[in-house]
């Protein structure tokens, strides 16, 4: 059984819960009572991430880590510092239609501490000035550089941009691609355009031009076109920013059309049903995943046998999944946060960005690489990558090619906003 108490607020009703904290707040407690989102010894964190559309795939397994994270926290640790439970409102939104975040935000802001997930770049951007207004911080489980220099979010995980440096950079360099045409192929969202400008910066840094720069729609069917664009173009080496069911139907078209670049694809562009896919030996030979950490399933590495033995423990009908362990490791600097704020004293919303700004690194098991946090204007996130590549008999579908690339464009890679 659960202890953290997901509530998916499209079902449950939120009248009560809104009139308990209100009571709250009347009732002259300590100034914790007096903060939205935080009633007696309990804290809520709002998730806003797809729950019934295509996205889902993504959307439930994240929620899912998330949940079993802070379940391992109430139960094991007595909560946050050892005094406050978490308990998580849900929201669901659809992936394709930012408004919608924005709607479900509005409807549980006064009821939540935080958001301790919000999935898609275009739904984090939207949000943007409504954290800002409400001095509200957001984790984010989508990795665009700009997240980085922002004070309402409280990114993780390495950049877009990085996992595109560093991903086709270790293709053109020791990855047998040296002086080979590349492209992009990517969704025409916020999430695409940073893959791009990953590889638009690497280009500049090595003295190469990108030849194609190919984009689609997340509701296109069809990808006959883009495909042969880049076949056309000669393109040997394909920086892929797409979601899971997306990738098999772009890499089933290049297989049709006999087309075999090396892929190389962003984190979200990767689900272990594809292992198990018709183009499964495809994949085997043609796809990279510029990601981060250890393979998921190696229980040589600690951080790896703790998370497993709390999934088993607290998600026992969880089957391994790429999604559900971001999810998770979201939770590792959510916790941070609110340990802070708690040890400042300052449980309020102004509180919890001043503690986002005192934090200095977040403990992950090893799960990913160390993000430095401090002062927004000197966070650093984690600059290396890890190359992986499919091998169905593996956890999730993935094997370590490579760990701690560093291209030195990634290197210099600045962090500002656009």
């Amino acid at each position: 059984m659960s202890l953290v108490t997901v509530q998916v607020r499209s079902l449950v009703g939120s009248g009560a819960l809104a009139v308990a904290l209100a009571a709250c707040a009347g009732a002259g407690g300590d100034a914790a009572a007096r903060t939205p989102g935080i009633s007696g010894d309990t804290i809520y964190i709002g998730a806003l991430t797809p729950l019934s559309d295509a996205v889902a795939v993504i959307g439930k397994p994240m929620l899912a880590g998330l949940t079993a994270y802070f379940d391992k926290v109430n139960a094991e640790g007595g909560g946050v510092a050892g005094k406050y439970k978490v308990k998580i409102l849900a929201e669901d939104i659809t992936y394709a239609n930012p408004s919608t975040g924005a709607q479900k935000y509005q409807k549980i802001r006064d009821q939540v501490a935080l958001f301790g997930l919000v999935v898609g770049t275009d739904q984090v951007n939207g949000l943007l000035p409504l954290l800002a207004e409400d001095t509200v911080m957001a984790v984010p489980t989508t990795f665009d550089a700009e997240w980085v220099r922002n004070e309402n979010l409280l990114p993780w995980g390495p950049p877009y941009q990085l996992q595109a440096i560093n991903g086709v950079g270790h293709a053109l360099t020791s990855g047998g691609y040296a002086g080979k045409t590349v492209c992009t192929l990517t969704l025409a969202t916020g999430y695409g355009q940073a893959t791009v400008e990953g590889v638009e910066y690497l280009a500049k840094n090595m003295g190469f031009t990108v030849a194609v720069n190919a984009t689609f729609k997340q509701d296109d069917q069809e990808f006959v076109a883009p495909v042969t664009q880049l076949k056309n173009a000669g393109c040997a080496v394909v920086m892929l920013a797409s979601l899971p069911g997306v990738t098999g139907k772009v890499l089933g078209t290049a297989a049709q059309l006999g087309y075999a670049p090396r892929w190389v694809g962003t984190t979200p562009s990767w689900h272990h049903a594809l292992a198990a896919s018709p183009i499964k030996d495809y994949l085997v030979k043609n796809y990279w995943m510029s990601g981060a950490g250890p393979a998921l399933g190696d229980t040589t590495q600690a951080g790896v046998r703790t998370m497993l033995a709390v999934q088993a423990k607290y998600a026992p009908n969880q089957q391994p999944d790429f999604y559900y362990y971001a999810g998770y490791f979201a939770g590792f600097t959510v916790q941070a946060v609110l340990e802070q704020a708690v040890k400042s004293g300052t449980l309020t919303r102004a509180g919890l960005k001043a503690a986002s700004q005192l934090v200095t690194t977040v403990p992950s098991d090893g799960l990913f690489g160390e993000y430095k946090y401090g002062a927004v204007s000197a966070r650093d996130p984690q600059r290396s990558a890890t190359i992986f590549k499919v091998n169905p008999a593996a956890s999730i579908g993935l094997e370590v090619v490579v760990a701690d690339v560093l291209i030195p464009a990634a290197q210099s890679y600045a962090f500002s906003k656009r």
